[in-house]
């Protein structure tokens, strides 16, 4: 994926317990880590487990400053952490930018969701989550997974460097917690439905 316009803009969508804020501030750490101008901003309401969450990211390479903090509308990117999502908001996938590309949490392919309309790639983040012991409760948080499977979906940022960043969003983690995300995220990476990653390196 290039970045040849003026700046990108990603959005996540998530339920609370997920880990959508952590995925967003891994991914804004990384951007800024890789050269780019970079401003994230969450938005949740009240938190608890199974709310909706998002998080809006904009990013360039241009040095002058993102001065447009209002949220997202028409994003290149967007992150859906939970399925049931698509259905429940209809209007998400319908705000993707023109060749924008959705990412999904979800068992299925992309070629089973092609009837969205969009450019899609799936990864089973949920599956991934649970095998790297990254559960509270009954959730999993696929947050470090998906963000992952964007390194991969994108180009935008590499692996190596999400990886430098993980300290960032680790820090008051456990030994295991953060060996598991790091485990989460390399896996997320190599999990990206290859049918989708051919139709991303047209956008």
């Amino acid at each position: 994926m290039t970045d040849d316009r003026d700046s990108l803009e990603v959005a996540l969508h998530g339920r609370g317990g997920q880990g959508v804020k952590t995925a967003g501030d891994l991914v804004v750490y990384a951007l800024s880590a890789v050269g780019y101008r970079v401003t994230g901003q969450p938005l949740y309401g009240g938190e608890r487990m199974g709310a909706p969450v998002a998080y809006f990211i904009r990013f360039k390479r241009s040095a002058a400053p993102i001065d447009d903090r209002s949220l997202v509308r028409r994003p290149h990117v967007m992150l859906v952490f939970d399925a049931t999502m698509l259905a429940a908001t209809p209007r998400l996938v319908a705000s993707l930018a023109p060749g924008g590309v959705l990412l999904v949490n979800s068992r299925r392919t992309a070629a089973e969701l092609a009837q969205l309309g969009c450019s899609v790639a799936t990864v089973w983040a949920s599956r991934i989550a649970k095998e790297c012991g990254l559960v509270r409760g009954n959730v999993p948080i696929v947050g470090t997974v998906m963000v992952g499977a964007f390194a991969r979906l994108t180009g935008l940022v590499s692996l190596p460097a999400l990886e430098q960043c993980m300290e960032k969003v680790t820090g008051d983690m456990s030994r295991d917690q953060i060996e598991g995300n790091v485990t989460g995220l390399r896996r997320g990476y190599d999990a990206v439905d290859r049918l989708a990653w051919r139709a991303v390196e047209r956008v």
